[in-house]
């Protein structure tokens, strides 16, 4: 009985820590393009962009929470099923060639279930709480942009970009055991972790005309300074689709990898995890 609720309490953990980190990587380093970025025509003139966004993901991930490690595999559909609500979006701002941008991020992702124990004398229930905030803060400079093509109808642009990546981590999971005849117990485990972490990274655009445009790009962050991640490195290829003078459609796709950990025996927690998937999303120009 005691390892059937110990194997069935780390399956349920591993999924809702994995569900969370997963979707919550939706925000952490989100800086697809848009359409029309500014060409530093007015290099007075501020231009603002906002973009809400969505990121459908699958996840393969090892973890350790409380000292206990286990791996699993996540569709897209098992990501969605843990979100009870999110919220994510990204908003630019340019000066000519310099760009500032932030990108945020809430999640609230939760489970809960019961089973029976040996003859159904004890019963466990469980329910998991847990919550994300995150927040990107960048730099980017276009140092190159180029136009080409029989009309100058395409444009080449590069834009590295780097900055300051903060992360909340909230983790609440209550156990309740009930045995018949005895009474019932109630346990709460919960821990938070939170971290800063620099990141560099740059962005290729090629608009092939005035209504489409495609791009990829990739940074690097973490790198083990202080409490930040051990490294956490992404890479994604998307277009754009100009609908109007001031709004554009974007998809494409997303590879994030993560490696973070801390702590040390039964305070050990730690999270190796690939993240893949979808995205969509719009933007509007001000």
């Amino acid at each position: 009985m005691k390892n059937s609720m110990h194997l069935y309490y780390r399956h349920r953990l591993f999924l809702i820590v994995f569900a969370f980190f997963g979707s919550s990587l939706s925000a952490v380093s989100s800086t697809e393009p848009v359409l029309s970025q500014p060409s530093g025509d007015s290099p007075d003139a501020w231009e603002v962009y906002l973009k809400p966004y969505f990121w459908s993901i699958s996840i393969d991930a090892t973890s350790t929470v409380n000292g206990l490690s286990g791996s699993v595999s996540l569709s897209n559909k098992d990501v969605v099923d843990y979100l009870d609500f999110g919220i994510m979006g990204r908003l630019e701002a340019w000066k000519g060639p310099w760009g500032f941008y932030f990108d945020g991020l809430f999640m609230n992702l939760g489970a809960d279930g019961s089973f029976k124990g040996a003859r159904n004398v004890v019963n466990f229930a469980m329910d998991a709480d847990v919550r994300l905030g995150m927040a990107d803060f960048g730099l980017a400079y276009r140092i190159f942009e180029n136009r080409f093509g029989s009309d100058n109808e395409q444009k080449l642009t590069f834009e590295p970009y780097g900055g300051l990546r903060y992360a909340y981590v909230r983790q609440r999971i209550n156990l309740n055991v009930n045995i018949a005849g005895v009474g019932s117990a109630g346990r709460t485990i919960g821990t938070s972790e939170d971290w800063v972490e620099p990141f560099v990274g740059g962005r290729v655009i090629w608009d092939l005309n005035d209504t489409l445009g495609v791009y990829a790009m990739g940074d690097a962050g973490g790198f083990g300074i202080g409490s930040a991640s051990d490294l956490l490195y992404q890479f994604s290829v998307g277009l754009d689709y100009k609908l109007s003078e001031t709004t554009s459609f974007n998809a494409g796709y997303r590879v994030v990898d993560l490696d973070y950990s801390r702590g040390s025996g039964s305070e050990e927690f730690g999270i190796d995890m690939r993240a893949k998937g979808p995205f969509f999303g719009m933007t509007i120009g001000f």
